[in-house]
C-alpha cells in the first residue's frame, strides 16, 4: 500500500484510505445472509404461488385440469432470487473484509533489478 503523501491532492480526486478493514462489517455480513435467505424463501413462495390449477367438468363427466401461470408472480420470483444472490455475494465481500483486519506489511521494492537478472 503507499501512503496518501504519495497521492496528489486536488478537490476532484478523493485521498484512498485505510477503512476497508474494520471488525464490524462481520455484523454486516451475517444481517445480509439472514435477508438472503428471507429473499430466497420469498421466491419460493411467489414461485408457488404463481401456479393456479383449474378444474373444469364437462358434459359427459370429465374432470380436466389445467395450470395458469401468472406472469407478476413468477416475475417477483426471479427478481427475489436475484435479490438473494447479490446479498449473498455481498455478505461474502463484507465477511472476507471483516476477518483481513490485520495491515500487511509492506514488502520490499521487488522491482528493483536483481545482479542476475539481466
Amino acid at each position: 500500500m503507499t501512503d496518501a503523501a504519495d497521492f496528489p491532492t486536488s478537490p476532484g480526486i478523493p485521498v484512498p484510505s485505510d477503512q476497508l478493514h474494520q471488525p464490524w462489517r462481520l455484523v454486516v455480513a451475517v444481517v445480509e445472509l439472514l435477508l438472503a435467505v428471507a429473499a430466497g424463501w420469498a421466491a419460493v413462495w411467489c414461485w408457488n404461488s404463481a401456479a393456479i390449477a383449474v378444474t373444469v367438468r364437462t358434459d359427459d363427466g370429465t374432470t380436466l385440469v389445467s395450470h395458469v401461470y401468472e406472469g407478476e408472480w413468477i416475475g417477483l420470483a426471479f427478481a427475489a432470487a436475484a435479490v438473494a444472490g447479490v446479498l449473498v455475494v455481498d455478505g461474502a465481500r463484507q465477511a472476507v473484509l471483516g476477518v483481513r483486519t490485520r495491515r500487511r506489511r509492506r514488502r520490499r521494492a521487488s522491482h528493483q533489478a536483481r545482479p542476475g537478472d539481466t
